[in-house]
């Protein structure tokens, strides 16, 4: 067993010598010093998309602006559908605002593996950090009313409020989107964010990558997303983005 091991390390010992002679036979004809690439996002309570522009500042270094949109829930967070209505809407009853996360960071990329030939995979360390923003978009519930004679009813949109709307069988589910926009708020805070990015694009100025990190979102106070679970200021969450874009 102890032979077979020693064998294994051998041979990533040969495979990254090799790797390292061929990231310096190759680096003299990489001439790529700028990249742009599109993402999209997906993590355990939402989605969203990420942009990424990156300058090249030594052979190995990478400077990076970045900005993601996504959509965050809470872990107590689950839609539900009125059994009150034969084709009614679904909703999260509890709460209070639609909440996304918009973020604008600076950072660094640190090439690890260089991709030197076609059919091989370049790996690289990011580390970004920068201000982190809560939109906070008010919850609106569509409310069956019922005529005077009890024989028909109607829906009416109204902005959730914990103490008014608690029978969830006149609840028929979520308000157009639109409901809510004009009075949406924000709440700022921080974030950093840290990742493994792995290219299998064919050619130097192609960005097709898969890019595996972990983030954490800081506020000053709680988030309200729910009334009726506590909230909470710091988002901890991995996250998963499949990226594509162009070098040059």
């Amino acid at each position: 067993m102890y032979r077979s091991f020693l064998t294994v390390f051998l041979c990533l010992g040969m495979l990254l010598s090799v790797s390292g002679q061929e990231d310096r036979r190759s680096m003299a004809h990489d001439e790529t010093s700028h990249a742009f690439s599109a993402g999209f996002l997906l993590h355990p309570r939402g989605l969203g998309v990420s942009f990424k522009v990156a300058q090249r500042q030594t052979e190995k270094r990478w400077g990076v602006l970045e900005t993601d949109v996504l959509t965050m829930r809470h872990p107590k967070e689950f839609r539900i559908r009125s059994s009150a209505f034969s084709t009614p809407g679904s909703y999260a009853f509890g709460k209070l605002n639609h909440t996304y996360f918009w973020r604008a960071g600076l950072g660094i990329k640190r090439e690890l593996a260089f991709k030197a030939y076609k059919n091989t995979i370049s790996a690289d360390w990011n580390i970004t950090a920068g201000p982190s923003l809560a939109l906070l978009k008010p919850v609106y519930l569509d409310i069956f009313y019922s005529s005077p004679d009890n024989q028909t009813g109607y829906l009416q949109s109204e902005r959730y409020d914990p103490d008014v709307h608690r029978n969830q069988n006149r609840i028929f589910g979520y308000s157009a989107f639109s409901k809510g926009l004009d009075e949406m708020k924000a709440q700022g805070g921080l974030y950093v964010k840290t990742s493994m990015q792995f290219d299998w694009g064919d050619y130097a100025e192609l960005v097709q990558s898969l890019e595996l990190g972990a983030c954490v979102d800081l506020f000053p106070k709680n988030v309200p997303i729910m009334a009726l679970a506590p909230n909470r200021k710091v988002f901890t969450s991995l996250y998963i983005c499949l990226n594509i874009g162009n070098r040059w």
